[in-house]
């Protein structure tokens, strides 16, 4: 027999499952949680995650391909004043800190199966804060916008279009491994 986890076997038996998105930010002063719904969620590993008002974009969460690494860019709304003034404070407070992208799936009365699935990693490279008056008039809502970039961004490896022997010499001044790259540009190698 199968062990299918909670959410797959639901799905499995016809049954609605939904799903949200929760980030966890890793700060020196401590990790912060939220997720985009409404009310404070207690997830099955125990842990609280607080509501976001709304979360206006997310975009860098597509499969990578060709060897991209697109960065995770966030926008929210909602953010507590807290948390805004991480965001406007010193930058050692949040810079390089790591950002943790989980689904979090839910029966159909939104009650939790199964623990987070993380799902994208990235390092904080730039934040910003503004706040304006809701729609009311009576109380300020505070926007957070964020740039986090995976683990491949900084290899210290040229793109594949950039793999010369100057490149390489500069790296490893005696190593000959690329003397005949600008030889062989547009031939055919054939491979036994």
């Amino acid at each position: 027999m199968v062990d299918f986890s909670s959410a797959i076997a639901a799905q499995l038996a016809g049954r609605t499952v939904r799903c949200g998105i929760l980030v966890r930010f890793d700060f020196p002063t401590g990790t912060k949680r939220v997720w985009n719904g409404h009310r404070v969620l207690r997830t099955s590993d125990d842990q609280l995650w607080y509501p976001l008002r709304v979360v206006s974009d997310i975009s860098g969460l597509s499969q990578a391909v060709n060897g991209a690494a697109p960065p995770l860019d966030l926008t929210v709304s909602g953010v507590d004043p807290d948390f805004a003034a991480k965001v406007k404070g010193d930058r050692a407070n949040w810079y390089n800190s790591v950002v943790i992208v989980h689904w979090q799936f839910f029966n159909e009365e939104w009650q939790v199966l199964d623990a987070p699935m993380p799902f994208r990693f990235a390092q904080l490279k730039t934040m910003s804060a503004n706040r304006q008056w809701d729609d009311s008039g009576k109380r300020h809502v505070w926007t957070v916008t964020i740039r986090a970039e995976g683990p491949f961004i900084n290899n210290r490896r040229p793109r594949h279009g950039f793999y010369t022997d100057s490149d390489q010499k500069a790296r490893s001044p005696g190593d000959r491994f690329f003397d005949r790259v600008a030889g062989i540009e547009g031939k055919v190698v054939t491979w036994p």
